[in-house]
């Protein structure tokens, strides 16, 4: 017998291929009926095809990025191209609604800085502390490089400005990544490899 999954089984299934093949198809696209094993099967394989064939555009990008974001809670009135990301993203709990934002959109958005001035001091100290070792006390300088080092990793841990200031420079730069992962996938996914990695988890759904 046949087994079928709900709209709420295919959410998960998305998430999981979305982050494997580096797509982003919406779960909305599934949510009229339960499917069975084989059709969603079909289904899936031909949509991963289409979207690591289908070229990364700034269009498609910023529709990509404009339906997380209304699948968030904001309103289409609220979202343009030329808005600050931060009034989409208030820096009150920003790197977890990064995590969302990247999750619900299938893309990976690396797009948190730490600040300028304090990692820029940390990281200049760092490569001050050498010649110190060299003409002074290597012990000393062990210290201060192990001290900058640890700000400038708690300071990118920490990271809360955005590295861009509208959703349209963002998507510009989400369109070059991901066609640029896209040309890598071209060359390194077949069909087959879809089918197969498609096959597996939803056997394991």
């Amino acid at each position: 017998m046949s087994k079928f999954y709900s709209s709420q089984q295919i959410g998960v299934i998305l998430e999981v291929l979305n982050r494997r093949f580096n797509c982003s198809i919406d779960p909305k696209e599934f949510h009229s009926v339960d499917y069975s094993s084989s059709s969603l099967h079909d289904i899936l394989v031909q949509r991963i095809s289409d979207e690591i064939s289908g070229e990364w555009t700034t269009e498609r990008a910023y529709a990509v990025l404009k339906g997380a974001l209304k699948h968030m809670g904001l309103q289409e009135s609220e979202i343009s191209v030329e808005t600050p990301l931060d009034n989409f993203i208030p820096r009150a709990n920003r790197r977890g609604r990064v995590t969302e934002w990247s999750r619900v959109s299938g893309i990976s958005l690396d797009v948190l800085k730490p600040n300028s001035i304090l990692y820029g001091i940390s990281v200049v100290l760092f490569f001050a502390f050498i010649p110190l070792g060299i003409g002074m006390d290597w012990f000393l300088s062990a210290i201060g490089m192990l001290l900058c080092a640890g700000s400038i990793f708690l300071l990118n841990k920490t990271a809360s400005n955005f590295k861009f200031q509208t959703l349209g420079q963002l998507a510009e730069a989400v369109a070059w990544k991901q066609y640029l992962q896209q040309q890598k996938n071209k060359s390194n996914t077949n069909t087959e490899i879809i089918a197969q990695e498609v096959q597996r988890v939803l056997e394991s759904a």
